[in-house]
């Protein structure tokens, strides 16, 4: 477990809807890591490599999910 690296490893889902050269995954990393309450950072460090790999072919879901980071960074 832990925080792979504090937090380098945590940007799994963000890289998925945004994608690696979009700036706003490293703005949500940056939420996370540091303005998040501990259950979104709880479940991001136990299921978001997962979750990231689930949805990599689901437009529909990557967009909800994409709103939702969103709604954290703004």
């Amino acid at each position: 477990g832990g925080m792979g690296g504090g937090g380098m490893g945590m940007c799994w889902v963000a890289r998925e809807v945004y994608g690696p050269e979009n700036p706003k995954w490293l703005m949500f990393r940056g939420w996370l890591l540091q303005d998040a309450p501990d259950w979104p950072v709880t479940l991001y460090a136990a299921y978001g490599e997962d979750f990231a790999a689930w949805i990599h072919d689901k437009p529909a879901i990557k967009a909800g999910v994409t709103w939702l980071m969103d709604k954290a960074i703004e």
